[in-house]
């Protein structure tokens, strides 16, 4: 399979999250992106001290920067099996 790049469609699969009112909800890739520019960035090890100080940081940093140009979403994805360690 080649690399995803900038501007391709990701291929579609199921993830599950939790809400604000902190509901875990389940959603394909492609609806929670249909019609919107995303940015989807994978992490390691969630909630690992790698992952937590040195690759989400600079994404909240950069937020309001990145929805400024056009950006709706930013999404981190991790391992499921990982997550379920963690929590």
């Amino acid at each position: 399979m080649a690399p995803i790049a900038v501007g391709d469609v990701v291929p579609d699969g199921t993830i599950s999250f939790f809400d604000e009112n902190d509901q875990l909800q389940t959603a394909s890739v492609h609806s929670l992106a249909a019609g919107k520019k995303v940015i989807l960035f994978g992490v390691p090890g969630a909630f690992t001290p790698t992952c937590s100080m040195k690759h989400v940081p600079g994404f909240i940093e950069k937020a309001e920067e990145l929805k400024s140009k056009g950006v709706d979403e930013i999404i981190c994805f991790s391992d499921v099996y990982i997550c379920c360690l963690v929590l």
